[in-house]
């Protein structure tokens, strides 16, 4: 089993990626693991040029091709995603919007599609302590699963995230409910 866990943040460090390094700890033995920090790959917005529809290839030349093609080695998708102004980062935003040559919303019936057979599951945080902003975070990722034909199985969420170190007294929970995710796959 192969797993590409994202951070789906513009960090490289701190709470996002803490959850996820978190998670890597129990991934069952022989497991292969793949850690993605959205960050630092150079994701470029659509430009809504549609060249896509015609094509199933986008024009633009960046790291979303690599990224595509890292899920699609990958068994599972672990995706994490921070709540910026109560939604998704602007960089995971444009990766999505960059998908349709992979999705099931591009017109062209030759369209690309992801390897069969994926499950995801989905990690939202928040300073705040409004649930609803990492429910609506989760839902999105659960919209692009949809979109992209992959199963959404699992997700977690945290409210009251304001720093790395509050991910701490979280560690436990995180741990039990990522064993509990991967025991429903062996």
């Amino acid at each position: 089993m192969k797993v590409l866990l994202l951070n789906a943040g513009a960090k490289s460090h701190g709470a996002t990626q803490s959850i996820l390094e978190t998670i890597r700890e129990v991934l069952p033995d022989g497991w292969e693991e793949d850690m993605v920090r959205l960050g630092e790959l150079d994701v470029h917005f659509c430009r809504g040029c549609k060249v896509c529809y015609e094509t199933c290839t986008c024009v633009q030349k960046d790291d979303v091709q690599t990224l595509l093609s890292r899920m699609d080695e990958a068994d599972v998708l672990i995706i994490a995603a921070p709540s910026y102004w109560g939604d998704i980062p602007a960089q995971f935003k444009a990766f999505i919007d960059r998908c349709t040559p992979y999705s099931n919303t591009c017109p062209n019936p030759a369209h690309k599609t992801l390897r069969s057979g994926k499950k995801c599951f989905g990690v939202a945080l928040r300073a705040g302590t409004r649930p609803g902003e990492c429910q609506h975070i989760i839902e999105t990722i659960a919209h692009w699963c949809g979109h992209m034909e992959i199963e959404m199985v699992d997700r977690m969420y945290f409210c009251q995230i304001n720093e790395e170190q509050d991910i701490n007294p979280r560690k436990s929970e995180i741990r039990q409910t990522a064993g509990q995710w991967f025991s429903k796959m062996l």
